[in-house]
């Protein structure tokens, strides 16, 4: 139902939605579907009488009664029709006890953009008529424009979740396309078997050298030697409210987008110089993909990579406050899309494989390792893993553990 902007602004104010008369007496109902829906109040009686010349506060009533039930279901005329996917996605992405806000930024920044490609495709079609045939239709669909496995697997994970959310929220339809996506199955992407070798790693380190991008080449050896993910190094930037402290940047604007608010990002989760000793032989980092399950730091030694050392040292003149690793053409820390721009354009231009990707590096730093006849539960550790044992847990078995990788991989 499509309400008049008097329901907003006031503007009608004898525009009464919902207004039902019985005999003398007014009520405020909901219509059939809000109903259907779920809404608690059914009937709610309003001012008065008919004929007592206060039909313009009836009216109010109806107009302070209607919003409430829309703010009810998370919606507004401006966004979407209740009852919709493209209600139930932007329900899911704003309300406070939504799962998405259990994830971390980065994350929850991931599943928005899948969610707005949900929107943008079936935001309008009602949730009561998604059948088992309409998802198998999406599914071909997106088989049909070439997208891969990966993709579709992706896509269908996260309306998996949108539904699972409206299941908890009780609507009905939501609940029964719960269900028939829990027992669907779509295709598991296949693992990736590309892994970059020593040799690879080592040629791209000396191009970014030779390039003068000591930044980039140093920060990817420390993710190789110490089989780190990439955001533990350069760090990351996300959305913040511009009065947050840290390293806080205003994200630039082009002519189309000069009217929207101002957005901000704060620099977090990368290596800095507070993370390292003063004599540069270890340094010591929460992981930012478990910093809720390990949230202790963990202890990389240096004493066993002295070329990380040595590089460190020179970066050291810079300054020893705030990131390690930063971009020598801005003077700030790399973002996700400067750093793997970086990789891919030396990588190319060496006639590398292309299939390469710098997320391969901790696969191939942990590829090559086992290939060295590094025990599984070593390996593990050095890889920053997860395990179920409680004995696992302690920071000091998972130190040893890296210590003895980096040592067997540098030939100590």
């Amino acid at each position: 139902m499509a309400y008049k902007e008097a329901l907003w602004d006031g503007s009608d104010p004898s525009y009464a939605p919902g207004a039902v008369r019985s005999r003398d007496l007014w009520y405020w109902k909901p219509s059939t579907k809000f109903r259907q829906l779920g809404y608690p109040k059914t009937s709610v009686r309003l001012t008065g009488a008919h004929g007592d010349g206060q039909d313009l506060v009836r009216a109010r009533e109806c107009r302070e009664l209607t919003r409430e039930m829309l703010a009810h279901f998370g919606a507004g005329i401006e966004q979407h029709e209740v009852g919709t996917w493209g209600w139930l996605i932007h329900r899911f992405t704003t309300d406070r006890h939504s799962p998405i806000h259990g994830v971390k930024a980065n994350t929850r920044s991931n599943y928005v953009w899948i969610l707005d490609r949900w929107t943008k495709a079936i935001g309008s079609v009602q949730i009561a008529s998604t059948d088992y045939t309409t998802i198998c239709d999406l599914r071909d669909g997106m088989k049909a424009k070439g997208r891969d496995a990966a993709y579709i697997h992706r896509m269908f994970e996260r309306l998996r979740a949108v539904a699972k959310y409206g299941k908890l929220l009780k609507h009905a339809p939501a609940r029964e396309v719960s269900d028939i996506l829990r027992d669907m199955r779509f295709q598991s992407p296949p693992r990736r078997s590309v892994t970059p070798t020593r040799d690879q790693i080592r040629a791209i380190v000396d191009e970014a050298d030779a390039r003068g991008m000591f930044g980039f080449s140093t920060g990817l050896l420390i993710q190789w030697v110490f089989c780190l993910r990439a955001v533990d190094v350069r760090g990351q930037w996300l959305d913040c409210d511009p009065n947050e402290g840290g390293i806080v940047r205003e994200l630039s604007r082009n002519r189309s987008q000069i009217g929207l608010p101002q957005k901000f990002e704060r620099w977090q989760d990368g290596l800095t110089w507070d993370m390292l000793d003063d004599g540069l032989t270890y340094f010591e980092k929460v992981i930012s993909k478990t910093s809720k399950s390990m949230p202790d730091p963990i202890r990389f030694e240096l004493t066993d990579a002295p070329e990380i050392r040595a590089r460190l040292s020179i970066l050291a003149q810079r300054g020893r406050i705030g990131p390690v690793i930063t971009s020598e053409r801005t003077g700030l820390p790399y973002n996700t899309h400067s750093w793997s721009q970086a990789y891919r354009r030396i990588r190319n231009d060496l006639g590398l494989p292309g299939d390469l990707t710098i997320m391969d590096t901790r696969a191939g730093a942990l590829t090559e390792a086992k290939n060295l006849g590094v025990d599984p539960y070593i390996l593990r550790d050095a890889g920053q893993h997860l395990n179920v044992t409680t004995t696992d847990r302690y920071a000091r078995g998972r130190n040893d553990s890296i210590a003895k990788v980096v040592k067997l991989r540098s030939g100590a």
